[in-house]
């Protein structure tokens, strides 16, 4: 399974996004207004599944400038 989100949307089987490996639970709770729990490899997953440009057009590209510019300041990726 690509652990890289890319622009484009990648596919995966069910067999692979329910592997140990992403570790997507089977079922979500709503908690204190969060959906999950989801670990950071099943965050990766869905977030390769839709790739980036689907992400930035539903949401904006104002929220990741900002959170990229944080990233870059803090010497993250």
């Amino acid at each position: 399974m690509p652990k890289v989100v890319k622009r484009k949307p990648q596919k995966f089987t069910v067999d692979e996004v329910l592997s140990d490996e992403v570790d997507m639970p089977r079922k979500l709770e709503l908690i204190e207004g969060i959906i999950g729990p989801f670990s950071d490899d099943a965050i990766r997953a869905l977030l390769t599944n839709w790739g980036a440009d689907r992400i930035v057009r539903l949401t904006g590209p104002e929220i990741w400038l900002e959170a990229a510019a944080a990233a870059a300041k803090k010497g993250t990726r």
